[in-house]
């Protein structure tokens, strides 16, 4: 699951005591992760806690601060897309390839800007690299530990923490366990090799953009005239 040679200029740079680093670790016996702030100082401060459950939406996102609800991620057990509800707002996690591990979707966080995230893996650790499609500018990569029993894996954002707004915070987090958890699905759901040949990857798009295309092909196929 490495990604193409083009996109290897666009992964993080190793973090900096600066950077924003996110801790996940699952808790046995809760069925849960939890996700915390991580300072150069090792000094701790929990963000959110994230819980399974068996039927759709299977992740739940809860913030620490005042227990609310901000999210919903769910994992399909056909198709290989992938959905998230943040802050009461859909995205739609579209794959780019049906064999790799390329998604893309459109950022609320970001004003509707195109968002990819491309993973890569060793015998240790799977990267999953979250970057701005438009500008090739990497914002985070999702390290997850292959074979750890209770740290699942790291956040790592390019920016510290005062320069990164919440909610792209809760939007990177949240699309980061719903991939990491979809892929998982994908990788033990022999089910999900007929979801990826049905599988329409491409680019994520905005509705109106969508309706319009929509519109155009029925022009050029006759099914439509022009007023």
């Amino acid at each position: 699951m490495s990604p193409p040679e083009d996109t290897m200029a666009q992964l993080p740079r190793p973090p900096t005591a600066h950077s924003l680093t996110l801790q996940v670790n699952y808790i046995w016996g809760k069925f849960r992760n939890e996700i915390f702030s991580k300072d150069a100082d090792g000094h701790v401060t929990p963000l959110y806690d994230m819980h399974f459950r068996l039927l759709k939406p299977q992740l739940r996102f809860i913030r620490v601060v005042d227990k609310a609800q901000i999210a919903k991620g769910t994992v399909n057990g056909f198709s290989i897309s992938g959905e998230c509800m943040i802050h009461d707002r859909k995205l739609t996690l579209k794959p780019l390839k049906r064999w790799k591990t390329q998604y893309n979707y459109l950022s609320h966080a970001l004003d509707g800007v195109p968002i990819s995230w491309i993973a890569n893996s060793s015998m240790t650790v799977w990267d999953f690299v979250c970057v701005n499609s438009v500008t090739q500018e990497p914002i985070a990569k999702f390290a997850v530990n292959l074979w750890a029993l209770k740290n699942v894996g790291n956040f790592y954002f390019e920016k510290s923490a005062e320069d990164i707004p919440d909610g792209l915070r809760d939007e990177v987090v949240v699309v980061g366990l719903t991939l990491l958890y979809t892929m998982t699905s994908r990788i033990n759901n022999p089910v999900q090799l007929v979801g990826a040949v049905f599988a329409k990857p491409g680019k994520a798009e905005r509705e109106e953009d969508q309706t319009e295309l929509e519109l155009e092909n029925g022009r050029q196929g006759g099914k439509l005239k022009p007023s």
